[in-house]
This record gives structure tokens, sequence and C-alpha cells, in this order.
């Protein structure tokens, strides 16, 4: 991706701010010199071979190499790093700043901005320690697991409704997605963590069990398909290339209709593994879910939602004991006879009645009707189970160019064929499973989560790559075979598996590996960086740092943040946001009804993802495809991401919240409120340029009159400048 050094000033700006004072300061804030990304013409990467797949040979752990200087070395990381750059002639860059570094590794941890005051403390802290205390610090927040399971959701297609055109409400998935966070936040082991998705309730895994299984519930369903044996292929062949996407990384999707055509994996592979999950059915199981909640948080946002919903039901009442003697009378019986059912029937039906009072009678009767928030805290999880002993299940056989009309043999249980036998007993479990409809999936996320599977534990630190260095070790995550982008590190992509397996399938030791290496802590920006890019112009051997956007729920998170008004409030069903009044909202089956304000001021983990109607800032920023697995966000460079961050209401109300906090934090001199915002924003002070432009802005526009509560307008338009910046958008 080209960084777009003067992004925002391809914008056209609101007609609501003062463009001459404001352009000065844009100018100042958008200079930032953005390293470029070059573009792949050059890939240093070992690319698998379709007779002897690099992917599916197993794991080995590789020796350390030997670097000189040894000081040069901070993990092993770098000795691998450090080894394959030697080899091109490449040199690393310079340690990035203390304040980029911090600002970097806690958005990398936690999707948030290091507040002034942790800023502060870093910069003051001089021990050796200082950077291993603070990874060590956001490691252990809860913040970690909100972020971290952001980018499982992403992998496993997280939506809260149905999609296609009838695009229903799951009201109780939200549990699969705390379910998420608490595995990141506990660091509970990653084979555990698959074994609970594919095969909780197999495993007596309790309620956490079940509700990992709504995995199985996480694609789009087309609940108004007719055919039903259309419908339950269609539902088995996107949870079979779910499996192979998320847990394996390879695309076994290919060979649904034939052998595929890179990768050993044939036809029948494809229809073995899927007999796995041919017998689960879609259930909404009844468990005791509260045993792994936290009772008083989930009591008091049921409350608000059943105190709204006796709100909206007194509304109602009341209109009804309004009107009800008169249309007795109407009806010519007791007002004592007219129940509620009655009354609904008849009402508005006499000529006598106005449109105003229909209109108002039909507002609140759809206010109670089509108000879920109760029902969104059912002691139920979206769950798979199994049929009983007594129920039949269809045998599954190979169909021929992936047609429920072209059945071919029938096949049983098995695993890939490409994949060597690692035991005797593993792969001999699939005797036992021709005819048994139980224990299926269960030797599925035994065979998959196993230390010996060549694929799950490289995929899987592939992933944590990915999301701190900008680019996975192989940079398609969810294809590790010919037709992916090959490995740039083969040997160190083992030597991470192998750290993972060795410690447990625990994320955060590796986290740490990762986030303590030289490798990570180098600047993005080069002395000799065109030198470097004639080498390698995508920058995968790492001589310098990748420069990234955020994404568009850690923009909004941070904006939030910033201003004072983000609450950290974790888990319970999804808010929904307020959508700008040109939105078409209302359908069907599905009424949008925007959420008190105190709830949307939560993190944008917690927003109710609707498949058919996606919240503009994050399809702005380029947020997950919620249809499909998504390996990787991309990061584009758009007109309307201008109109969002500088336009849009959400903006100017965060803007205006952000200036009332540098008031009150700052006070009434110019100075002192410029180096605020900076301090908030960016996680430094301003230059004395910056200073000086700043205070010159403020006291030159209009409405620089301010109180002790009130600020001034210049100021909240300044506020907006800063959280349009390139330097608040991107991370150095």
């Amino acid at each position: 991706m080209d960084s777009p050094k003067h992004f925002f000033l391809r914008a056209t700006f609101p007609t609501t701010v003062w463009v001459g004072g404001i352009f000065s300061v844009v100018l100042l804030l958008l200079t930032i010199d953005l390293p470029a990304q070059g573009q792949n013409k050059t890939n240093p990467t070992v690319r698998p071979k379709s007779e002897n797949a690099w992917a599916f040979r197993p794991v080995t752990k590789p020796a350390v190499p030997k670097v000189k200087p040894a000081s040069l070395v901070l993990t092993p990381v770098d000795a691998f790093i450090l080894t394959e750059q030697k080899r091109q002639g490449l040199e690393p860059a310079p340690p990035a700043s203390r304040p980029a570094l911090l600002r970097r590794v806690t958005f990398d941890l936690t999707g948030l901005p290091p507040t002034p005051e942790e800023m502060e403390a870093f910069l003051a802290d001089t021990s050796s320690k200082a950077y291993e205390k603070v990874v060590d610090r956001l490691l252990a927040s809860p913040n970690y697991g909100e972020r971290w399971a952001r980018h499982w959701l992403d992998v496993v297609r997280y939506a809260d409704t149905d999609g296609f055109a009838i695009d229903e409400e799951r009201p109780t998935l939200w549990r699969y997605r705390d379910y998420v966070v608490r595995v990141f936040n506990e660091d509970r082991p990653f084979d555990r963590f698959i074994r609970e998705q594919l095969a909780g309730d197999e495993l007596d895994a309790g309620s956490e069990g079940i509700i990992a299984t709504g995995f199985y519930r996480l694609g789009p369903w087309e609940a108004d398909n007719m055919v039903e044996e259309n419908k339950r292929q269609d539902y088995l062949n996107e949870i079979t290339d779910a499996v192979g996407a998320a847990f394996l990384g390879i695309t076994v999707g290919c060979a649904r209709c034939h052998d595929h055509k890179y990768d050993p994996v044939s036809i029948a592979d494809y229809y073995s593994l899927q007999a796995f999950l041919a017998p689960l059915k879609r259930a909404e199981p009844p468990a005791k879910f509260l045993e792994v909640e936290k009772l008083g948080e989930f009591h008091a946002q049921q409350a608000i939602a059943e105190e709204e919903m006796i709100r909206r039901q007194r509304a109602l009442s009341k209109f009804r004991t309004a009107f009800k003697t008169r249309l007795a009378s109407i009806l010519k019986k007791p007002a004592l006879d007219l129940d509620d059912k009655s009354f609904d029937e008849a009402f508005g039906k006499d000529p006598s009645f106005t449109k105003d009072e229909i209109d108002q009678f039909n507002k609140l009767k759809m206010a109670v009707g089509e108000f879920k928030g109760p029902a969104r805290f059912k002691a139920v999880a979206y769950a798979v189970s199994n049929p009983t002993n007594k129920e039949p299940f269809a045998e599954t056989r190979v169909l021929k160019g992936g047609s429920v009309t072209s059945p071919k043999q029938t096949v049983t249980p098995a695993f890939l064929s490409a994949i060597k036998p690692w035991t005797a007993e593993c792969f001999g479990e699939q005797a036992k499973l021709k005819s048994a409809a139980t224990g299926r999936r269960k030797v599925l996320a035994e065979w998959i989560a196993s230390s010996k599977n060549p694929l799950t534990a490289r995929v899987q630190v592939n992933r944590l790559w990915q999301q701190h260095f900008g680019a996975g070790i192989v940079a398609t995550a969810n294809d590790f075979g010919v037709n992916g982008a090959g490995a740039s590190h083969p040997e160190l992509l083992d030597y991470l598996a192998t750290r993972l397996i060795e410690n447990g399938w625990r994320l955060k030791p590796i986290h740490r590996l990762l986030l303590l290496s030289r490798a990570y802590q180098l600047s993005s920006r080069h002395p000799q960086h065109e030198a470097c890019a004639k080498i390698d112009p995508d920058n995968r051997l790492l001589w310098r740092a990748h420069f990234r956007r955020l994404e568009g729920e850690v923009l909004r998170d941070s904006m939030l943040a910033v201003s004072g008004r983000l609450l950290l409030t974790p888990g319970g069903p999804g808010f929904f946001e307020e959508l700008p009044s040109e939105m078409g909202r209302d359908f069907d089956m599905f009424k949008w009804d925007p959420s008190e304000e105190n709830q949307r001021r939560r993190r944008s983990l917690y927003q109710f993802q609707r498949r058919n109607l996606v919240i503009p800032m994050m399809e702005s920023f380029d947020g997950a495809d919620m249809s499909a697995s998504c390996p990787k966000r991309s990061a584009s460079v758009t007109t309307p991401q201008v109109f969002t961050l500088f336009n849009s209401n959400f903006s100017h109300e965060t803007s205006r919240h952000f200036a009332r906090r540098v008031l009150r934090e700052a006070g009434p001199a110019p100075g002192r409120q410029v180096e605020r915002v900076f301090s908030l924003a960016f996680g430094r002070k301003p230059t004395a340029t910056e200073l000086e432009t700043g205070i010159r802005f403020l006291g030159k526009q209009p409405g620089t009159e301010t109180t002790d509560s009130t600020p001034s307008k210049a100021l909240a338009d300044l506020c907006l400048v800063a959280l349009n910046a390139n330097e608040f958008l991107y991370l150095d």
C-alpha cells in the first residue's frame, strides 16, 4: 500500500469550520514523513511444491543461528531475522523512539492509545527492564483479550445476524464473543481452545464447551432457502471450509468440486473431512451459562433491558387506558370486557379516530413488539449438538461438481491423506466412526489440536506474527498451500511453532518473545531506505518496522478514549450504534433500535454486527467481510474516509467532548491547551513550530470565547484536526 503522505489534504473541508485557520494546522499535522510501502517485485520466500508441500511436512525445531555480535540478539527471533538480512546484504533500521515504541506496543496488545500518564511513566523509567515491564502490564490487561478476540472473530466470520435476505438476529451469539475474550485473557491453551470450539459438547467441557461450539453457527445462513437438501449441504460446505481456513490454514474448499489444483487435497479428502461434521444439528441448548460469566455485570445489563421493556409496556398500557372507555362505547360493550387483544384488534377501525391517534398507537405497539433486549439474555447459546442414537443421519458421499444431484461414492470420516499419520491410535479412531453419530468431532478436534499436526501450530504463530509485524511470515495467513505467498522465514516459523507447543500452547509467552525482540522495536524509518527497498521492496525481511493504519474499530475506540468518553464495560449483548438519518435501517424482519447513549460509548468490539447493515466507520475503514473468513484487514485510502472523520456527526461530537476534556485538564491558557491536545492525541509534546501555529490558530479563529466549562469553537476545531492527522491514524 502506498502511504498517503498528504492523505487528508485531498479532502473537501466541511463548510462549518473556518477553512483558512484550520488549513495551516492541517498542513502542519499532516506533513509527517510516512515511509513508502514498496510494490512486490521480488519475494524472498520459500514456496512449497505440490508434490512435496512444505506446510505438510512435520514441524521440527531448528537450531538458533549464531550471530555476531551477540548483543544484537535480544530474543532468538533476532538471530533468524539478522541471519537472513546479512545473507541479502541488508542492515536493520535503528531502534524506534521510546514514545513511538510505547504507542506501537500499546495499540498492538490492547487496541487503545497509551494515556499521557503511561507515557510519562515509561519515559521516566530509565531501567533496562522498563519496556519489558510495559509488555507484561499490557498482557495482563483485560483490554488485551478484547483486542485479540477481534482478530479471531475476523478469522471465524463472526456476526450477530444470519445474512442473506432475511438477515435474522441471533440474540445470544454474543456469548461466543465473550467466551473468546475470556480465552485470550486467561491465556487458555490454544489447543484446548480448538478442542472446545470443534467438540466442546462432546468433551464434557460444561457450559463453556457448549458456548464454544457457536463456532459452527457463525457463518451466514440462508433461512429462506426452500430446498432443505441444498440448505443442509451449503451449511456443511461452509463449516468445512471454515475449519480448513481457521485451524489448518489451507483452502480445502477448492476441493469441493474436484481435486485441489495446487495442494495435495483430493475431492475424497474434502468429503471425508466433512464426514466428521455431517451428523451435527444446529441447536439452541439450555445450559448453566452464568457459571462462567460475571454475575454482577450480567444482572445489571439484564436489568437495564428489562426496565426498558417495562417502560415501553407502560407507555402502551397508558394509551390503552386513555382510549378504552371511548372504544368500548363505540363497540357498545362494557370497558371491563375489553382486554388488550380485543382493544388492539378494534382500535383505529372506526372513522372517529384521527390519523395521529392511529400512528401514535402503532408506534407504541411496534416499540414493544420489536424490542429484543430481554431476549438477548436468554440462558441459551447458538450452538450445535449430535443426533440421538435413534435419529438417522445422512451418509456422506462425494458430490461430483459439488452438486447434491450428483452423488458418487460413500466416504467415512478420514483425515487429510497428505498428512502422514503420527500414531496408529489417532488414525485408528477413524474405523470406529463409520456408523457412530457421536464422537466424530472429538476425534477431529484431537487430530487438529495435536502437537504432531504440521499445520495447526504454524498457522497460529503466523497469525500472531502478522498482527505484530504487519505481515505474516506466510503473508497469506489462511493459505499455507502452493498458491499462497510462501514463507519468508520458514525456520523461524517452525521455531515459533515448537516454542508454542513447549509452552503448553499458551500465546502470551509467544507475544512476549516477539515483542521483546530487536526486530519488533525497530524504527519504521531507515537511513538507507532506497537501497534496502531495491533488495526487498516489500520489507519481507524486516529491515524496518512496517507503518500501519489503525483499523476502524481501533480508530473509533481511540477517538472515544482521547475525548475521555470511552466506557470499558465488558461483555454482554451488543449495543446498537446511532446511524445517520439517511441510512435505511428498517427491514421487514429487523428494525434497528439505537441503544442508550452510555451503551454507545463502549468499545467497538461490542457493537451489534449486522451482516446487511455495516456501521459506516467500519465500512469506510475496511472492516472485515463478515460472510467469510478474514485473515487480514486491508488498508485502503478512499474519499469516504475523509468524510467519515472530518464531516460525520460522530467526529464533530467527539471533538467537542475532546475539547471539553482539554479545557478541564489544561485550563484556559491556549499554550497549555495545544500541549494537552498533542499529549492526548499523539503521546508527545508539540514542537516549537507546532505550538506557535496552534496558539495562533486558537487566537485568530472566531468563537474563541470560553468559560470554565464550555470550550471555544476554535479549540473543538483544533481537536477535530488532531483526530484527522496521519499521526493519529497511523502507527509509526
